[in-house]
């Protein structure tokens, strides 16, 4: 009996280029106040929507073909991005992340993601679905963290239309994850 192929995998909405400077920018200005912190390439930070883990490549294909349905039902997301936070705390970072708000059109997209797993009968985080870009990461304590986070969570950075729903591969390595989009697809919905 053949061994089945296991890929790990998400679902996320990708930004767009002139997003993705701008929250450089914003990595570049707390890279200098908070040492320690491993910032994520730009190019790989999204919106994650559902983190699948390892699956089957077949539930892979099957997934693909929900996420056209999905796609032409939904419409893009208009997103704000604002705020900066941490989890588990701002005094005890191990993600920096940026606040994010797509409103009802995003939970509904969300919504309608999950149902499509649910039917799939494959797996989703069970974590409550908090909205936010991750900026990167530390396994040490940051002195002073929380007072730095503190006087950037107030700024508005970027709005943004959110256009496309893909399906990555992640593979691990030494370097961090790459991502490989595997299947992309277009919210074309019209808005409620």
């Amino acid at each position: 009996m053949p061994t089945m192929t296991k890929l790990r995998a998400f679902i996320a909405l990708p930004l767009p280029e002139a997003t993705l400077r701008i929250i450089a920018k914003l990595q570049q200005e707390l890279a200098t106040a908070l040492p320690g912190i491993r910032w994520m390439k730009p190019a790989t930070i999204h919106l994650t929507l559902a983190f699948l883990g390892d699956i089957a490549e077949d539930s892979l294909e099957k997934l693909g073909t929900s996420m056209l349905s999905i796609g032409g039902l939904q419409p893009p997301v208009t997103a704000t991005f604002s705020g900066l936070g941490a989890f588990p705390s701002c005094h005890r970072p191990r993600v920096v992340w940026l606040g994010l708000d797509g409103g009802n059109t995003l939970n509904q997209l969300r919504r309608a993601v999950k149902a499509e797993l649910d039917i799939l009968q494959l797996p989703i985080d069970v974590r409550p679905f908090v909205p936010h870009l991750t900026l990167g990461r530390s396994r040490k304590i940051v002195p002073c963290a929380e007072r730095i986070l503190d006087s950037f969570s107030d700024r508005y950075y970027a709005s943004t239309q959110l256009e496309q729903l893909v399906l990555y591969e992640s593979r691990l390595g030494p370097r961090g994850a790459r991502h490989r989009p595997r299947y992309t697809v277009q919210l074309s919905g019209s808005q409620p």
